[in-house]
């Protein structure tokens, strides 16, 4: 079997396999033939990650291509439609990793109390994209009417990147004061898209 991967990926050895956001093989790069000790060969290994990395938004409409050209098969796809009738724009599903055609995609947001000791701590994990292209903003209230993202309320505890090919990681957002102090107290993601 493993000798059938390497057959069909068509991999020598000490190849990086540079991947695009939908885990498809964007560039190769051998590190036999390209010793990293040679300063000129980490920067054009360091300009191929960036390249892949860049998002690409031909029509400027906030949405990559390869998300449009992914789920709608042309650069059709505009940020404020919503083609599922899910209530959710496709913006909102591009920063949060659903699908725009299927409304039984949902949001992976799950908040829970996790405990540390004595204490239990609101935690919010939740998808969302990997990379540049949208500032997510993390808020909390205990009202619903005066938000705050102060550092001192709220933390980004982990951010781990997914490898299935959505171009999404998994984030998780913690209050930094228990739940015991503080009975009542709500979170919100806010997804913006990022100056360019």
């Amino acid at each position: 079997m493993e000798q059938t991967v390497w057959v069909n990926w068509e991999v020598e050895y000490r190849d990086v396999q540079i991947l695009d956001s939908q885990n498809r093989v964007y560039a190769v790069f051998n590190l036999t033939r390209n010793d990293l000790a040679i300063e000129s060969n980490r920067e054009i290994l360091k300009q191929m990650f960036l390249a892949a990395a860049k998002i690409v938004d031909s029509d400027k409409d906030r949405l990559p291509d390869d998300w449009e050209l992914r789920y709608f098969n042309k650069l059709s796809g505009n940020p404020a439609d919503d083609p599922d009738s899910d209530g959710a724009d496709n913006f909102t599903e591009f920063a949060f990793g659903t699908n725009p055609n299927d409304a039984k995609s949902r949001s992976s947001f799950q908040p829970r109390l996790v405990r540390n000791g004595q204490q239990s701590l609101l935690t919010v994990p939740f998808r969302r994209r990997a990379g540049g292209g949208i500032n997510y903003i993390a808020e909390v209230s205990a009202d619903f009417k005066n938000w705050t993202r102060s550092s001192t309320e709220i933390t980004a505890a982990s951010i781990k990147l997914l490898f299935d090919g959505t171009g999404t990681s998994q984030a998780t957002y913690s209050l930094k004061k228990p739940a015991e102090a503080q009975p009542y107290s709500f979170v919100r993601i806010r997804a913006l898209p990022a100056v360019q």
